[in-house]
């Protein structure tokens, strides 16, 4: 049975593990110990708040530290990388974090494990700090392989009734996120939605809440940790279309290299 290691427990890596576990994978999601991704509905990050989360039918547990005997579903867990090599050797490590602005290093790891690294997002380059490198930006090399760089860092987000970015909320400092508003509650503009230390952050606009960071959680200066639809035909729940996109391509990858042999046929 092939193991898969993915970082980051957002919409993105979520997706991939998934797809992976419904072709038969061991998956292990690692992230970090208050993961502040805000399309908690679209993803399992909620396991690390509440122990479990289900995504389309698929279930993933938090732990502590890795079972002895292999469980019926995606681990999701805090420990990094190189102790989850060393307790499983992995074949295949999927680098989901998404980070954007800061240009991925090798991992320290790599020199020991003969892992097969898989690169997503801005930042990466094949045969250099990664082994395959997927394109994540919309158009039609979305979820390809790309020979060379991926695309860096550019544009807005994808328009919902003509607004971009003016419907997202990014922390204004670091520090402990606190909420009382969940996925799929109605708001309106300037309703305070919750705080940062003392800092009261408020809607900009009013609309669904597709995405809200889990109260309890560590944001980063500048980290999106809100986001609205103000159409009222928000998807909060699910795989949405680029990131199935996104883990078709990295299943196709990684069968294309016979590194996933027990992988069952895709769909």
């Amino acid at each position: 049975m092939t193991t898969v290691i993915v970082q980051g427990s957002g919409d993105v890596g979520s997706a991939i593990a998934h797809q992976l576990f419904l072709h038969g994978a061991k998956v292990i999601i690692s992230d970090e110990i208050a993961p502040a991704h805000l399309r908690r509905g679209m993803s399992f990050v909620d396991a690390y708040y509440q122990g479990f989360a289900q995504l389309e039918g698929v279930a993933a547990q938090y732990v502590i530290h890795l079972p002895s005997e292999r469980l019926e579903e995606i681990l999701v867990c805090s420990l990094d990388v190189e102790a989850l090599l060393a307790q499983t050797k992995a074949e295949v490590v999927i680098d989901a974090r998404m980070k954007k602005r800061s240009t991925p290093q090798i991992p320290a790891w790599k020199t020991q494990y003969k892992t097969l690294l898989i690169g997503l997002g801005p930042g990466f380059e094949t045969n250099t700090n990664c082994d395959i490198a997927i394109e994540t930006a919309w158009g039609e090399s979305l979820g390809g392989e790309v020979i060379g760089s991926t695309k860096p860092l550019e544009g807005e987000p994808r328009p919902i009734d003509g607004f971009t970015r003016e419907r997202i909320v990014y922390a204004p400092k670091a520090g402990i996120w606190n909420n009382t508003q969940n996925i799929g509650d109605v708001v309106q503009a300037e309703d305070v939605l919750g705080h940062i230390g003392g800092d009261a952050i408020m809607a900009p606009m009013s609309g669904i809440l597709k995405g809200i960071s889990h109260h309890g959680s560590y944001v980063k200066v500048q980290q999106k940790i809100i986001e609205i639809d103000p159409s009222g035909n928000a998807q909060l729940e699910g795989i949405g279309e680029r990131p199935r996109k996104i883990a078709q391509g990295v299943v196709n990858a990684i069968k294309k290299r016979g590194w996933g042999r027990t992988l069952s046929g895709i769909e």
